[in-house]
């Protein structure tokens, strides 16, 4: 996790830098109107996607005390462990940028730097 604003209720997730500094491909993911989150420290290889299956949706929210908004639930899985968040639809960015750029999400257009970048959203089905 690189940040969480409590006065917005913004998640952003940020991938690891190289051991180096070196710029590296970098990946982040915003997600706004957080209600519900537990995460690892850590989530290697992480994978986002939106619980639908109605099964899956009631065991999780009984699993953890979840009563609203659980249309907005993502499951966040990783080599590191599980997590879960309830909020809007999550977006990701992707750009080669420096070590200590702003976020990706810091401003409007602000993947439209790179010339690599690519943003999108997390889909609600795979």
């Amino acid at each position: 996790m690189w940040s969480y604003s409590v006065t917005h209720r913004t998640l952003l997730l940020r991938s690891d830098v190289g051991i180096n500094l070196a710029s590296l491909p970098r990946i982040e993911v915003s997600a706004v109107n957080v209600q519900v989150v537990f995460l690892r420290s850590v989530m290697r290889g992480l994978e986002i996607r939106k619980v639908s299956d109605s099964g899956e949706v009631a065991f999780l929210a009984e699993k953890f005390g979840i009563k609203k908004h659980l249309d907005h639930m993502f499951a966040l899985n990783s080599e590191s462990g599980d997590g879960l968040i309830v909020a809007g639809e999550p977006s990701w960015a992707v750009a080669d940028c420096a070590v200590d750029a702003p976020s990706l999400f810091s401003r409007v257009g602000e993947v439209d730097r790179y010339p690599d970048g690519v943003m999108g959203r997390v889909a609600s089905e795979v």
